[in-house]
């Protein structure tokens, strides 16, 4: 198999061109000329035969603005300014901050029984003797922390739900009154 071995460069022609090679000069935005563009005239129409019209086509104007519907102001049951919706985030604050400290005490006693679980478990697999023993073991172990897993899920969602809900209370209570000055029919 013979090698080919390097190409030779290729020769090409000198040209009159009057603008330097782009490899002679660094690329210099001053130095580029770009051509103008020279605007294009319309067509022009044949002359008019007889009997025969050009008509320009009629100019299009922009569509009117629809008119918008003006908004409906709601109106406060009390002529209070913005008291009533402080009161109302603070209640629901207050709520919230204390399901969320009954949410955090349920996953700290549900990590508890997890570890206490475990050890009772591994406490167990230090006296096996018996493959079937370990089996028995490892089994109590799975469906024990199976049952504490599913109670608590349990527990954390009733939570959670109660929570959500006792926080929501005051803006449905506040928002319902608002609601009902707004669209009486409803």
């Amino acid at each position: 198999m013979e090698s080919k071995g390097r190409r030779a460069p290729r020769m090409t022609a000198p040209t009159d061109d009057p603008m330097p090679s782009a490899t002679a000069t660094p690329a210099d935005p001053a130095n580029i000329i770009q051509p103008v563009e020279e605007p294009v005239p319309p067509p022009e129409l044949p002359p008019p035969e007889l009997g025969v019209q050009h008509v320009a086509p009629p100019a299009l104007a922009p569509p009117a603005p629809a008119s918008l519907p003006i908004p409906v102001q709601p109106q406060r049951p009390d002529d209070q300014s913005g008291r009533d919706l402080y009161t109302v985030v603070v209640e629901s604050r207050g709520v919230l901050v204390h399901g969320i400290a009954l949410l955090s005490d349920e996953f700290a006693t549900l990590a508890r029984q997890s570890i206490d679980t475990t050890a009772h478990a591994a406490i167990q697999m230090l006296g096996v003797k018996t493959w079937a023993d370990a089996i028995a073991v490892n089994t109590r172990y799975a469906r024990i922390s199976c049952d504490h897993w599913l109670d608590g899920a349990l527990k954390v969602m009733d939570l959670g739900v109660k929570v959500t809900f006792e926080a929501s209370r005051p803006f449905l209570s506040k928002f319902g009154k608002v609601w009902g000055v707004a669209h009486p029919d409803h």
